[in-house]
């Protein structure tokens, strides 16, 4: 997984691109204190670019929702598409996430 940050008016945007798996467990814990800080109130990840995710990214995202909770943090996603948009839907991500298209 890469990712690349932008600043927005109302917060954060993270472009994840490539397949997202269990090896990215330590990048995307950048991504997650980016969520602890609390700084930024929405953040959107971008998945346009994301090609594949597997259960371990689930996972993450789920912690991502948790820590976001927690600090009043509002999480939506973005352009997610193919077999991502399938595996995020059969695991109900829709009742942790906003999608936006």
């Amino acid at each position: 997984m890469n990712y690349k940050t932008k600043d927005t008016k109302d917060g954060k945007e993270i472009l994840i691109s490539d397949s997202f798996t269990f090896r990215d467990h330590d990048t995307f814990f950048e991504i997650v204190s980016l969520i602890k800080s609390g700084q930024d109130k929405k953040i959107i990840f971008d998945m346009s670019d994301c090609d594949f995710i597997d259960s371990a990214a689930l996972g993450m995202f789920v912690i991502a929702h948790d820590e976001a909770s927690s600090k009043g943090v509002t999480l939506s996603i973005r352009g997610v598409k193919g077999k991502v948009k399938d595996v995020m839907y059969a695991a109900r991500f829709d009742s942790l996430y906003t999608f936006e298209e």
